[in-house]
């Protein structure tokens, strides 16, 4: 009933592209601030020719990775120079680099603590939080030192490194501005990296990939800049780029994150994939990586609708670890997406002995309909709703489906019941509203419609259902849905059903009482509907053949006719209309044959009839989508 799968898949390819991508990793790298930055650093005090030479040889032993001697020299010599921040400095360097942490935030901390603007203390201990993998405490400390140093390059750099970790990417690209690429090959592939994790985060995928093209040029043959680019091109949608640089790269190292990259732009790309898929699943892995791999491969599969290549994928997954109730789940999906729902119901069920959830059940009614097992469906949407009474979507999806039945009372008393959970839910006013059309009662069907239309942030769906009820009334239109749909209208003047629906009520509205006065403007918003909509579309038609009918201006009542009988020749009332229009105009044989026709389309089925079926298969459709929108989350939207 539900897409259930894309939902599903939609927001697992998300977490999949993260983990593919992990931007930190691919796009991010540090610049730490190294010693030699100490020489251009202003000092309050004059060193001596000792001290100088002492911390020389400190240097000296940080370079050649003795930190234990830096140490010992450090420390030695600030028992009698305690006041030299430039060794303390180093020594909480040294500290740090044996890992111990707490150790140098003591050091960097006592030497902010008499030199607050001392950017290579602020740095330093900025890079201490930054590795503990606190950016939080990182942050403001490398804001500081960005601004005692008076905008050191290096520094900004790191700054924006942290302010990306912390996803503050306007900020990132602020303290950006201006600096030019590095001049070492390493530095500038970092930087480039740099830039482009900061257009991704911005939304600007085609300046990150490029940015991860630059990087790339600096060293073509680096395996980790090559998939990082891949990434990048293919957030920035250019699959057959990002494809050409990642299948040369898993051929020669069979790579599984490498080869999922090369899956999904070969499936983006509608391209054979199947040799792809078939190289990752004869990838050597552990049991663990393995079960990842075929999940994530079935995911990408779902999410482009290759439901029956990702049932391979999920059965292996469920044999890897049998007590995972949402591989089962995932399978079971799968299965019903396939068109198997013998195989789905056999899937859910063995899903179910390992927990019921209202998923489950929702995805079990589904699976019973398809099969017509209509009884079970029902039994289990009610046990969905039972499982969580207070998330609306199940109870939409039990109403759908009596709706589908024709049980519109018991439809009825399962939204009123929602509703009372869920007052201010537009879905369920619609659902509501629609119930009580197809149950004959037009005034509460009106009253529910513009409600959720007034609580729905987009309420062309409401109204358009609400203008399709106004339409077919015997009576005239409520006055109500005509100010609401015409309001409307004035205020989306660009949108073409809208302009119909007012013009069309109106038009109802005057037909009904014999009022005229209003005929220029029916016409005028009718006419601007069919500027507006598209060429094939034969409503506006139609009703302005009416109007002009009703307004004896018989060659424009016989123009839009034809049109409307063109457009739609399956109407049996257009075919009506258009006889009487040649009738009036003396055309005898033309009007014969539009009588025939009236006849055939009329014995094929009652135009109300047809009608109230149609909108009913519209609605259901409509229903389905908002019931899928709702699972997939506000990251779907």
């Amino acid at each position: 009933m539900k897409e259930r799968g894309e939902a599903t898949t939609v927001k697992a390819c998300g977490h999949l592209r993260r983990s593919i991508l992990v931007v930190s990793s691919l796009f991010l790298c540090c610049f730490p601030l190294t010693l030699s930055a100490r020489q251009n650093h202003p000092s309050s005090q004059t060193l001596s020719h000792q001290s100088s030479g002492t911390l020389a040889k400190a240097q000296s032993a940080l370079a050649h990775g003795n930190s234990e001697d830096a140490i010992r020299i450090l420390s030695d010599y600030l028992q009698s120079s305690p006041g030299d921040s430039t060794a303390r400095t180093m020594l909480g360097q040294a500290y740090a680099s044996l890992g111990q942490n707490d150790h140098a935030v003591e050091e960097f901390n006592t030497v902010l603590q008499a030199r607050p603007g001392d950017y290579i203390a602020l740095t330093a201990l900025g890079e201490v939080y930054e590795g503990e993998g606190q950016p939080q405490k990182a942050e403001p400390l490398l804001a500081r030192a960005a601004t005692a140093s008076r905008g050191n390059p290096h520094i900004r750099m790191e700054w924006a490194v942290v302010l990306v970790q912390l996803h503050k990417y306007t900020e990132a690209q602020s303290a950006l501005a201006g600096l030019s690429p590095p001049s070492g090959r390493e530095e500038r592939i970092g930087f480039h990296r740099l830039e482009a994790s900061v257009a991704l985060g911005l939304g600007n995928a085609s300046t990150a990939a490029s940015e991860m093209e630059k990087a790339l040029a600096l060293k073509p043959t680096d395996p980790g800049l090559a998939v990082a680019t891949a990434v990048a091109e293919m957030q920035s949608k250019n699959w057959r780029r990002a494809a050409g640089l990642a299948e040369p790269l898993f051929s020669s190292t069979h790579d599984p994150q490498v080869g999922l990259v090369c899956l999904e732009a070969e499936l983006e790309m509608h391209a054979d994939f199947h040799h792809t898929l078939e190289l990752l699943r004869a990838t050597q892995l552990t049991t663990t990586q393995e079960l990842e791999l075929h999940q994530r491969a079935a995911e990408l599969l779902i999410s482009h609708k290759k439901y029956s290549e990702s049932i391979e994928e999920l059965k292996r997954a469920a044999e890897l670890d049998p007590q995972r109730a949402d591989l089962q789940f995932d399978l079971a999906l799968a299965q019903f997406r396939a068109g198997h729902p013998g195989d789905a119901l056999e899937t859910a069920e063995k899903c179910k002995e390992l927990g019921d959830s209202a998923d489950l059940e929702d995805l079990l009614g589904d699976i019973q309909e398809s099969r017509g097992d209509s009884l079970a469906a029902v039994n289990s949407y009610q046990a969905a709703v039972a499982l969580a009474p207070n998330e609306e979507k199940y109870s939409l999806s039990l109403a759908v489906d009596l709706i589908r039945h024709n049980s519109f009372e018991p439809a009825r008393v399962a939204l009123k019941q929602a509703e009372e959970l869920h007052p201010e839910s537009w879905r369920i006013q619609l659902a509501l509203g629609m119930v009580e059309h197809f149950g004959g009662t037009d005034d509460a069907a009106t009253k529910y419609l513009l409600r959720a239309a007034e609580l729905a942030p987009q309420p062309e769906e409401a109204l358009q259902y609400l203008g399709d009820i106004q339409m077919d009334r015997a009576s005239a239109p409520a006055p109500a849905a005509v100010a609401k749909l015409c309001q409307y209208s004035d205020n989306q003047p660009n949108d073409g059903h809208m302009e119909y629906y007012c013009g069309a009520v109106l038009f109802r509205r005057d037909y009904v009482t014999g009022d005229k006065t209003h005929a220029a403007e029916i016409l005028r918003r009718l006419h601007a509907s069919v500027a507006l909509l598209p060429r094939n579309d034969a409503a506006p038609h139609c009703q302005l053949g009416k109007a002009y009918r009703w307004l004896e201006r018989w060659p424009e009542a016989l123009a839009e006719c034809e049109d409307c009988v063109r457009l739609d020749p399956g109407s049996a009332n257009a075919h009506y209309r258009l006889a009487q229009i040649y009738g009036r105009m003396k055309q005898p044989e033309k009007q014969r044959k539009e009588i025939k026709l009236y006849e055939a389309a009329s014995t094929r089925l009652a135009n109300e009839n047809a009608r109230h079926e149609a909108t009913m298969k519209t609605f259901l459709y409509t229903m389905r989508k908002e019931t899928q929108g709702q699972k997939e989350g506000p990251d779907h939207q």
